[in-house]
């Protein structure tokens, strides 16, 4: 079954903040900081649900000739089912409609699958920033990854 894709709203902050707890259990950010997110110009979000229950999210910032995922999350046991490429070619599509070039995000360094994902997507690396996500008393880097939106 295919997941709903909804837009985001600051009424969801408490709701996305419990499943980014759920998803990113080593650094969640509190319902505050997704409101703040959500208030940012130039904010787009969609949350994905199944039966009425959301099992992942896209936040993303309208840079102007780019834009930028600020964060991409999907339940563990919903992974692999559809939710992730819907939310991020949704995410896409709202980019290029706001006139962007490309898309950009940050991934982990040591986070295999999520890496292959955005690769297979046809994201490719641009840079890297050090010891930028905590893992259990450590600093990992990040890749910088981009996708061009032209021909999308």
């Amino acid at each position: 079954m295919s997941p709903s894709i909804q837009p985001v709203s600051v009424v969801m902050a408490g709701m996305l903040s419990a499943l980014h707890r759920s998803i990113f259990h080593e650094d969640p950010w509190d319902t505050p900081a997704i409101a703040g997110i959500i208030r940012i110009t130039g904010f787009f979000g969609r949350v994905a649900c199944e039966n009425e229950q959301p099992t992942g999210f896209v936040m993303a910032l309208d840079l102007g000739e780019e834009c930028e995922i600020v964060s991409l999350g999907v339940l563990r046991e919903r992974r692999r089912a559809g939710g992730g490429s819907a939310l991020l070619a949704s995410a896409c599509r709202e980019a290029k409609l706001r006139g962007s070039r490309s898309v950009v995000l940050e991934v982990a360094i040591d986070n295999i699958a999520a890496r292959a994902f955005y690769a297979s997507r046809g994201f490719t690396s641009v840079g890297r920033r050090p010891n930028y996500y905590p893992r259990a008393g450590r600093l990992v880097d990040a890749l910088v990854l981009r996708l061009a939106l032209t021909g999308t």
